[in-house]
């Protein structure tokens, strides 16, 4: 990333991101490369300062797979030991989610993105309900598909806020809790507003 060379590095990092499977997709989002290089932009010059200094770079998201599949088919979906692996403490996250703060929290902020992927319909013809009919069975299965996919996106937004909740504690942990380490996330607003998040 030297610094006479950043449209090379913008394209390297993209191509090396995209080998990864990261992209703007990755959020409910419709996938766009200006979006890619914009933020790639914005993050070049964290990214050569933290060479400059020689700090350690530590990825905090889960693997863009298991975010994919959690997507598909909620966290249910992920075996035992990848949910073990990103949220390291099960039982707390259980009470945290029956908070009614956590709950307030999540209406208000991790699901405010959320936007529902319309056009087809719920058996995939397009249509509304194959036939074309309106019917109230065909209305039920809309409503159902809609709740289905907001509450995958929910598990996918939570898996990635406790899979880097989860790094950066273990991170914390590994330095012994030592005063002279000091982490910086950088993290999208969505990521953290609300005082919740990651």
């Amino acid at each position: 990333l030297r610094s006479g060379d950043d449209g090379d590095a913008e394209r390297e990092l993209l191509k090396g991101l995209r080998a990864k499977g990261i992209s703007k997709n990755n959020d409910n989002d419709d996938s766009n490369s200006e979006y890619d290089l914009e933020i790639i932009r914005r993050h070049i010059p964290l990214l050569r300062f933290a060479k400059s200094k020689r700090y350690p770079l530590l990825g905090l998201g889960p693997d863009p797979a298991d975010l994919a599949t959690v997507s598909e088919g909620g966290l249910q979906s992920l075996s035992p030991e990848k949910r073990e692996e990103y949220v390291v403490d099960a039982r707390g996250f259980i009470e945290l989610t029956q908070d009614p703060a956590f709950k307030l929290y999540t209406e208000k902020s991790l699901l405010k993105d959320f936007k529902i992927h319309r056009g087809n319909s719920v058996d995939g013809s397009g249509g509304k309900g194959g036939g074309g009919s309106n019917s109230k069975n065909d209305n039920e299965d809309v409503v159902v598909a809609e709740k289905q996919q907001q509450g995958n996106y929910f598990a996918r937004r939570i898996l990635y806020h406790e899979a880097c909740a989860t790094t950066t504690a273990r991170w914390a942990l590994s330095h012994g809790g030592d005063s002279e380490s000091l982490m910086i996330a950088v993290a999208p607003i969505k990521d953290v507003r609300f005082l919740g998040g990651i």
